[in-house]
């Protein structure tokens, strides 16, 4: 078959362009498949929250028999709760409602 005219070349052009996107769907759907069959794709990672900021202790009266919650000033308590993240890690957040001296 012979090239000759402007309309020949257009119908080259259509039917190339039409193949590479066919081409590329198909592509899509084996990387889709692919990620159903290993179970990349129902995996999403939920964001990461930013940690909640920490509220002072609260004294509450303490019940008969239990220690009563010590009063820490405000670098001692920011001290345990630096602890306490470092140890869960990241990822964790966590809330201090209280701290209790224990006797030992």
């Amino acid at each position: 078959m012979e090239i000759n005219g402007f309309a020949d070349t257009l119908l080259v052009a259509v039917v190339g362009m039409l193949v590479v996107f066919f081409g590329l769907v198909i592509l899509i759907m084996l990387i889709k498949l692919m990620g159903i069959l290993t179970g990349g794709m129902g995996k999403k990672e939920a964001p990461k929250a930013a940690p909640a900021p920490v509220a002072a202790p609260v004294a509450a009266p303490a019940p008969e028999g239990k220690l009563s919650p010590a009063k820490f000033d405000d670098e001692t308590v920011a001290v345990i709760t630096a602890a306490i993240a470092a140890e869960r890690g990241e990822g964790y957040p966590f809330k201090i409602k209280r701290i209790v001296r224990v006797k030992q």
